[in-house]
């Protein structure tokens, strides 16, 4: 959800008027995708609101002075959008003032409403309010139990658990824990992974859990589950049954019943029955604990699935009636050219689960055919993958959404069943570089057509919109609904039937942002527009932009290798000669693949085209170099400057060597500098300045990215220097300079550096993806990069904060470092940090982290270097720790 439809569903009843008359000319103007989130219709006349919306903001200017800005607007000159930003955040600020105070007035105890009050907070994406809430509370002992269970919400939300877990830990086993005992085994489980059972066995022990509220129980026993704790599992959630009525909600009582369902006896692990000679075949559903999916287009692929097996006309069916059922339905309309006499044999049909197999009563011998989005995770535990131990599968059509599921196990398995036949090359560039072999195969739902025989002419003459706005006559309709959920697997698999036997019979026009309306709308003949919301989404690669001989090339290569594989099954093969044959078959996919992912390489600027855009020595009063110095490279964004001598004189107050500063700041203007000249500064300040013609040579570099290009160019600026320490000026130095600057990167490596500790960006993995998915309509250029990226860092690596570093300045001018970076940055919108983990990957050092306190993302008692990046300035009005400690320089 965006930022200005949490506000505007958070704000009280008078400001929600104002915003809602602000915000949707606004977005209607300069945000059509967020005006649609918003309920604005979209016929609706800019001009006809224009009364309504300059009175509402003028009401809003108003009741917010302290958000006013130069972009407000007057007279009939429109405000902007950073401006509108900016009341619709004082609005969500003025609600979150106030929630404490009408809590505790209708009696809510002081506990609760404070942690009301973080959660409202994170929720509105106000991290640094409640992290300063933690701090706060945690700093006094009155408070400090208050506090560790506020700053542990925070920190699970800003860094994850192992932070969480740090302050967690100091009321685990208390009753202080007891209303934050959900958030609690997150971080247990995260932190201590199996040995967190003993936490909670505690817990179950002393008996203290019968305090916890029905949905906490529900929610511990759900990862108590996920973790395989399955009788401690049961325990709560019999608790949580036994509870009357009215202490729970209809919702959680529902959760509760189908969460016992999984337990070990429960209906989801029922025996599957087996019929003799008949090989069990698993057809892949999609339920699991955790989320069931919602989504038509998965049970549209499963349907493709059962067309490569009713097309074998000597296959039989036995096991799940209604599947069965469905299988010989299937069977009456595939099409007369897709049927292959083959093989006799009976398969044992049943609902094999993509995300819980490993939780059900899979029947020895299995095969599958797997295929998909993989996956959804337990309860934030993990994956349940690889499948149940008895499944044999034929991996085809394969997607991997999170590589956070490709585990040491994972990867095994994938390697023992390989090769993988890949949904989409960014698939392939992936499991490749994790040393799975890999080839791709294309989605299996462009052969969907299977079993939609045509018996007598096209008629169709409708044109349907699927989760695209409606922009002409037809009809308009959402892939995505609840419904569901409450229905069969059968039962969906015969509404995914309809879905596409609507395109077949009835839809010569389709308009889609959804791949699975796009491809199996195509296969049965639809004219389709295909509008992805991101034409570099990491699932598109070789399935956009594709004529209909590539179409048919996927298809037909699917429908191939599927028939081949299946008679070789249908034989009576062993487990060994079924993979050897499947080598064999895709050995010719293999080799297409080599030769597709040899080709791509990533830019790189010239050591002479680099030494072109930047003065040697920088600029200032002072233009020597020092090589025996520590050399500091100061990261200035910003509104920074002013802050920057409080930084320099504790750098100097801590440093037993001489110091030279070269400050970074394309954005500080001319009078932050003669500020900062006419300061009385203990050490010299000289700025990194770069050659403007030069850099425009380069293509639009606006001051932003000209900032991040100067971080780049530090090792040339600095030719005589071995190695730079990195800050950020919104940092403290509390210990000497001299022995982080010691701390050098080790052979094969050029920088020394700690862990990133923000939430979901510690992959290397996922940081490849998310820069590839940030290049809009250039999906060429999205999946070129993405492909060369992980063909220069093999496997997954953790990456690495850039804000406090210390880089071999040498062996970068050596190895050409700002060549690599700018490239990086320039071409594919990159910061610094950003190209600087891309470039080194796994090569680096690990620092300390007493030489990287970040306080929005851990709790430390005496670090060597505060930095402040990222979270509440220690200028700010929030607590932040050692705030005062640095407001005394």
């Amino acid at each position: 959800m965006s930022p200005i439809r949490r506000a505007f569903r958070s704000t009280t009843s008078p400001l929600r008027q104002h915003l809602k008359k602000v915000l949707r000319p606004a977005a209607t103007r300069a945000m059509p995708t967020i005006a649609r989130m918003a309920g604005a219709s979209e016929k609706t006349t800019p001009a006809a609101d224009a009364k309504a919306f300059a009175d509402a903001y003028r009401a809003l200017e108003r009741e917010f002075p302290e958000a006013c800005s130069p972009g407000n607007g007057t007279g009939s000159t429109p405000p902007t959008k950073a401006a509108v930003q900016q009341k619709v955040k004082a609005a969500r600020t003025a609600r979150s003032r106030t929630v404490n105070s009408d809590q505790l007035a209708r009696g809510t105890a002081l506990d609760d409403a404070v942690l009301t009050e973080v959660r409202t907070l994170i929720k509105n994406g106000e991290k640094d309010k409640a992290l300063a809430l933690g701090h706060a509370l945690r700093g006094r002992p009155a408070t400090r139990s208050t506090g560790c269970a506020v700053l542990g919400i925070a920190l699970l939300n800003s860094s994850g658990p192992a932070s969480a877990w740090t302050v967690f830990s100091e009321i685990a086993g208390t009753d202080d824990a007891d209303l934050v005992a959900n958030d609690l085994y997150a971080a247990a489980f995260g932190a201590l992974g199996d040995d967190a059972s003993e936490v909670l066995d505690a817990d179950l022990a002393s008996g203290r859990f019968h305090s916890w509220s029905g949905v906490t129980l529900l929610r511990v026993a759900q990862k108590a589950l996920a973790r395989g704790l399955s009788d401690q599992a049961e325990v709560l959630i019999r608790t949580a049954q036994g509870r009357p009525e009215a202490s729970m909600t209809e919702n959680v009582r529902k959760e509760l019943a189908r969460l016992a369902s999984w337990l070990p006896g429960g209906s989801k692990r029922a025996e599957i029955p087996q019929v003799a000679g008949a090989i069990p075949f698993g057809v892949i559903g999609y339920d699991q604990p955790d989320i069931a999916s919602r989504n038509i287009g998965d049970y549209i692929q499963t349907v493709a699935s059962m067309g490569h097996l009713v097309r074998q006309q000597n296959f039989t069916f036995t096991g799940d009636p209604d599947l069965v059922e469905l299988a010989e339905e299937l069977r009456g309309s595939t099409k007369t050219e897709r049927l292959v006499d083959g093989e006799s044999v009976s398969l044992n049909l049943f609902q094999l689960n993509r995300d819980g197999s490993p939780l059900q009563a899979v029947p020895e011998g299995t095969w599958a055919l797997t295929f998909g989005w993989f996956m959804h995770h337990m309860f934030g535990q993990g994956f349940a993958f690889p499948f149940h131990d008895n499944v044999r599968p034929i991996i085809l059509s394969f997607h991997v959404r999170f590589p956070a599921m490709l585990t040491p196990e994972a990867l095994d398995y994938l390697r023992r069943y390989s090769p993988v036949g890949c949904r989409d090359w960014q698939t392939v560039a992936l499991l490749r570089s994790v040393g799975v072999p890999a080839f791709f195969s294309g989605c299996l739902t462009t052969t969907v057509d299977t079993v939609f025989r045509r018996d007598g002419e096209d008629t169709r003459d409708a044109t349907v919109y699927v989760d695209s706005p409606q922009t002409g006559p037809g009809t308009s309709r959402m892939q995505e609904q609840m419904s569901v959920r409450s229905l069969t697997f059968v039962e969906n698999l015969r509404l995914a039937r309809d879905w596409v036997r609507d395109y077949h019979l009835k839809y010569d026009k389709v308009v889609t942002s959804r791949l699975h309306c796009f491809l199996p709308a195509r296969s049965v003949g639809s004219q389709v527009t295909f509008l992805p919301k991101n034409r570099s989404n990491n699932r598109f690669g070789g399935l956009i932009d594709t004529s209909d001989a590539d179409f048919e090339r996927i298809r037909q290569g699917i429908l191939d290798k599927a028939s081949r594989i299946l008679q070789v099954i249908a034989s009576g093969a062993d487990e060994d000669d079924v993979y050897a044959r499947w080598r064999e078959i895709c050995a010719p996919a293999m080799a297409e693949a080599d030769e597709f992912l040899a080709a791509r390489e990533l830019p790189v600027l010239t050591a002479e085209a680099v030494t072109a855009l930047v003065p040697a020595q920088g600029s200032g009063e002072h233009g020597g170099s020092d090589p025996a110095a520590v050399h500091v490279v100061v990261d200035v964004r910003r509104g920074e400057a002013k802050h920057l001598p409080r930084l320099i004189r504790s750098i100097d107050a801590h440093t037993s060597a001489p110091v030279e500063i070269l400050a970074v700041g394309a954005t500080t203007t001319e009078g932050e500098r003669q500020s900062l000249r006419s300061d009385d500064l203990p050490l010299p300040v000289r700025w990194i300045t770069v050659d403007e013609v030069a850099v425009r040579s380069l293509g639009d570099v606006t001051p932003n990215r000209q900032h991040e290009l100067s971080l780049a160019l530090a090792a040339p600026a600095l030719p005589h220097a071995r190695h730079a320490v990195f800050l950020p000026a919104s940092a403290l130095v509390r210990d000497d300079l001299t022995r982080l600057a010691t701390v050098l990167p080790e052979e094969g490596a050029l920088v020394t550096a700690t862990a990133e500790r923000h939430r979901g960006r510690e992959s290397g993995l996922e940081l490849i993806r998310r820069i590839s998915g940030r290049q809009g309509d250039d999906n060429a250029r999205a999946l070129d990069f993405l492909i060369a990226a992980h063909r220069r860092h093999p496997g997954e690596f953790s990456t690495f904060d850039t804000n406090v570093m210390v880089i071999d300045l040498e062996a970068a001018r050596r190895a050409n470092l700002a060549g690599h970076l700018l490239p990086l940055i320039l071409k594919y919108g990159m910061s610094f940090g950003e190209a600087m983990n891309i470039y080194a990957g796994p090569h680096r050092t690990e620092l300390d982290g007493v030489w990287n306190h970040a306080p929005g993302y851990e709790v430390r008692s005496d670090p060597g270097v505060v930095n402040w990046r990222d979270t509440s300035k220690p200028w700010s009005a929030w607590v932040t720790p050692f705030a005062e400690e640095w407001a005394n320089y």
